[in-house]
């Protein structure tokens, strides 16, 4: 009951959608799958491209001047009308007419392994939740504890994958494990879903600063804390006896879409 009421709210109360109108692209994540990452070396090859100082850290307000919010007004005018979201589409975005009426921009999908989305995340913000990770695991279907946990995934992987099985080619899928393979890949496609143009030296430099040595020299002082964290157990440790039981049983009974994953197998 609790998440079918969740669902609903989140299907029909949530209008951040329109917000998006009149941009160039929107980049849109799943939480804990480099955001930050992503984010920060568009960023920097989007200023070496268009000629404007690059961000001083990989934070969120610092990446804000180049891939902000959608309420956000622009700071470089030269740039390309760019945002970002973690949003969970509004139902007026299945239809035609209302996707029309909205002028709904070309999307990148930024996604990972739900089993290392969790894992990321119960790492990062243990201290906060204080949760065991079995607890972590049954999540709360109301989705009040929580920021992320497997009832918001399944909310966000279902709608997500009902608009890119319903508008092929609206929605770039870009997995966080391929990104980590060919990163110059993923900055090229997401270029090419936005119809922008990145140089091509532009583009070498955001990799150059995109390393996890060079971003742990842009950490802002004042950003989010852990955002470079490492776990210390590996999936196949976590997903083991009870933890996997747990879930495999949600994956099941909550999810619509893999948005081209095997979710009961850990990534390599």
């Amino acid at each position: 009951m609790d998440y079918a009421k969740r669902v609903r709210n989140d299907n029909w109360m949530n209008f951040s959608v329109l917000r998006h109108r009149n941009f160039d692209g929107l980049l849109v994540t799943s939480k804990n799958s480099g955001t930050h990452w992503i984010k920060y070396m568009l960023s920097v090859a989007l200023a070496d491209t268009y000629g404007v100082e690059r961000p001083k850290f990989f934070s969120e307000n610092a990446v804000r001047p180049y891939i902000g919010w959608p309420k956000d007004d622009p700071v470089f005018p030269q740039l390309p009308r760019l945002a970002f979201s973690h949003t969970i589409p509004h139902r007026l975005a299945d239809w035609r007419w209302a996707r029309a009426l909205a002028q709904l921009p070309p999307y990148a999908l930024c996604i990972r392994h739900p089993m290392a989305i969790l894992a990321s995340h119960h790492a990062k913000w243990e201290y906060d939740i204080q949760v065991s990770w079995l607890d972590y695991l049954k999540g709360d279907p109301s989705g009040a504890q929580f920021r992320c946990d497997l009832y918001w995934l399944a909310r966000f992987w279902n709608r997500w994958g009902d608009i890119d099985a319903a508008y092929p080619g609206s929605v770039l899928k870009v997995h966080y494990e391929d990104t980590q393979r060919d990163p110059r890949a993923t900055l090229e496609a997401i270029a090419a879903q936005w119809d922008i143009e990145l140089a091509p030296d532009a583009i070498e430099a955001a990799l150059l600063a995109g390393t996890k040595e060079e971003m742990a020299k842009k950490t802002d002082p004042d950003g989010e804390p852990n955002v470079l964290q490492n776990r210390k157990q590996t999936l196949a440790e976590l997903f083991t006896g009870e933890a996997m039981d747990i879930y495999a049983e949600h994956i099941a009974t909550l999810f619509r879409h893999d948005l081209g994953y095997d979710l009961l197998t850990p990534p390599a």
